[in-house]
């Protein structure tokens, strides 16, 4: 691959919170991360697009012997079948750590590798989990061994898409085919102990996935923002994310070789997953059932459903948007809104930069009107998510919600229900 033309792009070695190398050509510092991990036989966790890059075997090979084996055989939703399947691959490499390399199905299915590998281990004094399916179902929050987790075994992250955060967070979101959810795992020590952040990897992505893996980052921060709770950090954050991702998503769609829109993006998802430790919302709880009953990429689940969502929480988040407004210097030329109102202002920007990314307004998924109440039941589930929303809804209106998202004809319906 060609370097930039711009010679002076950003490049940093930050430890917050985190190791996280962030530059042009960085991948090839993958063999020292690894090594300062203490990894010396690492399982590669990708799937087959990424495998397929031009950079990507230079890259393992590059690393040399620290890399035992590869697997690439990953969905854009990652299964509890394809994360045992991987598990047995890094039990048979007698790996004693992950790299996983490549957008968020790629280090959620790393990161939950490296935890299914420690509580299946052989431990004294006791029989370890059994790696079978349910295993999923025991780890992740709300099971009976979500709260008595060892550490995972070590990950090294290099993310290649600009969305996800999975890079800098300390969770993993698995679907469990059994019941048609996705379930959630969370542990502190499957915040990687290294990230590339390397933007050259991502400069091959079409733009309909640059698009809405930006969309994915975006509602991370805005989430993130207006989520009640005090934390100033994260909201200071989570407004300035916005704000790159604004100035550059459309650029980096429009000119896919931007190695400074790639850099900017790569850097603001890893920035929108550290402010998300202040919590997500109504829009992820809304959106994992709908990823996990149609396999819709989440990216573009989030960016059909946050505008509703805002609809939603708007008597609750007045004063988010307001900050947003001013950071953004809404309104702009050309927008047609309510003067004065900030979640008018911050609606109005939202679809037009929705619109000017090429996504559509409305879910390109096939889902009946009979479906949307499992949907809202799926959603019901989703109380990780639920916890931090700024605002309690109806069946009702999540059923709207659902229904306007999806392009589906308003039904008449029972009174609300809580």
């Amino acid at each position: 691959m060609a370097p930039p033309a711009v010679v002076d792009l950003p490049r940093a070695s930050i430890s917050f919170p985190t190791r996280y190398r962030v530059g042009w050509g960085r991948r090839v510092e993958l063999a020292a991360e690894l090594a300062a991990a203490g990894v010396t036989r690492a399982l590669v966790v990708t799937d087959p697009v990424v495998a397929a890059l031009p950079w990507f075997a230079p890259t393992l090979e590059a690393a040399g012997a620290v890399v035992a084996g590869v697997v690439r055989e990953l969905s854009t939703n990652p299964t509890e079948d394809e994360v045992l399947a991987a598990l047995a691959r890094y039990r048979a490499l007698g790996a004693d750590g992950v790299c996983a390399i490549g957008g968020g199905a790629a280090m959620d299915a790393g990161k939950a590798v490296a935890l299914c590998a420690a509580v299946t281990a052989p431990v004294a004094g006791g029989a370890p989990e059994a790696a079978a399916p349910g295993l999923i179902a025991r780890l992740a929050f709300g099971g009976p061994r979500a709260r008595t987790l060892p550490a995972a075994a070590p990950v090294v992250a290099v993310p290649t898409t600009a969305g996800t955060g999975s890079e800098l967070s300390t969770g993993a979101v698995i679907t469990d085919p059994a019941t048609g959810t996705k379930r959630t795992l969370l542990h502190s020590s499957l915040l990687p102990r290294a990230v590339i952040a390397d933007p050259e990897t991502t400069v091959g992505l079409p733009p309909a996935i640059t698009a809405a893996t930006g969309l994915d980052a975006l509602t991370h921060a805005v989430e993130a923002l207006c989520a009640p709770g005090y934390h100033p950090m994260c909201d200071a954050i989570a407004v300035e994310t916005v704000a790159l991702i604004d100035a550059w998503l459309p650029r980096a769609v429009a000119a896919p070789d931007d190695a400074w829109a790639r850099t900017h993006l790569l850097h603001a998802a890893g920035m929108a997953a550290v402010a998300f430790q202040k919590g997500l919302g109504l829009c992820h709880a809304m959106a994992h059932p709908l990823g996990a009953r149609t396999g819709l990429h989440h990216g573009l689940a989030n960016a059909v459903l946050l505008p509703h969502v805002l609809e939603l929480n708007r008597a609750a988040i007045a004063g988010p948007c307001a900050r947003l407004v001013a950071r953004l210097g809404l309104p702009r030329a050309g927008a047609v809104v309510a003067a004065g109102d900030p979640v008018d202002l911050v609606l109005a920007w939202l679809r037009a930069l929705t619109a000017a990314v090429g996504l559509p307004p409305v879910a390109p998924v096939a889902v009946a009107p009979d479906d949307v109440p499992a949907l809202v039941a799926g959603c019901r589930g989703e109380t990780l998510y639920l916890a931090t929303s700024p605002r309690a809804v109806t069946d009702a209106e999540l059923a709207r919600a659902y229904r306007a998202a999806l392009g589906l004809a308003e039904a008449p319906g029972p009174a609300d229900r809580s």
